[in-house]
């Protein structure tokens, strides 16, 4: 049988998961879960950040399932990729953009935070947004191979990058983080390595040193 493949935009409804702060924002972070996590719990683990002049935003996946018993999202899968890329670009585009309506951003300190399955989706989205952020924290997984290394080393030059990886991930293989440090490394990118003790999670320290320089 000859079988074609169609393509259709349709509507879809997302949600995304934020603090209350006040509408003074000193610090801006938009903070991406990994695989089979869900933002309203995601977001939990920064309210070491919490404060009336932080701002956290945490978006959820597009797709949801049941994993273990409970209820994950994810953000792709290799399956028409190219058009799960697009999607949750244009998504996040439009969550900035009802955060930029909402709160005054001018003087803020604007941070994308990408953990585990969440690094490809933040690192694509630093690389494609045209909201500009001072720094990109990426947080215990391998860096995307696809991606447009060109645009990314001149943003490099304008916002600091961070790496991150505990030294005791089970999740993600040591070599495997290795080839994305000599990979960026390769391609010219400016950006901080910082090892932490323990293992696959957020760590409190590494940010607030990051967060507070």
């Amino acid at each position: 049988m000859n079988i074609k493949e169609n393509i259709i935009a349709v509507e879809k409804s997302a949600r995304f998961f934020t603090n209350k702060p006040s509408k003074n924002i000193k610090r801006f972070l938009i903070v991406i879960h990994g695989y089979a996590q869900l933002a309203s719990d995601f977001i939990e683990e920064f309210k070491f950040l919490d404060n009336e002049n932080t701002l956290i935003v945490s978006p959820e996946g597009l797709s949801k399932f049941y994993f273990r018993d409970k209820i994950g999202a994810s953000w792709m899968t290799k399956e028409d990729r190219e058009n799960e890329i697009a999607d949750y670009i244009n998504y996040l585009n439009k969550v900035v953009n009802m955060i930029q309506n909402e709160f005054d951003l001018s003087e803020s300190e604007n941070t994308l935070l990408g953990f585990s399955q969440g690094v490809h989706t933040a690192a694509r989205y630093f690389i494609k947004s045209k909201f500009s952020f001072n720094n990109l924290i990426l947080c215990s997984s391998d860096f995307p191979k696809d991606a447009d290394f060109n645009l990314l080393q001149k943003k490099s030059e304008y916002s600091k990058i961070y790496y991150l990886l505990g030294d005791n991930d089970s999740i993600i293989k040591r070599q495997n983080y290795i080839n994305s440090v000599n990979l960026l490394s390769e391609n010219k990118i400016n950006f901080t390595e910082i090892g932490f003790s323990g293992g696959h999670k957020i760590d409190e320290d590494s940010l607030n040193n990051i967060l507070t320089k």
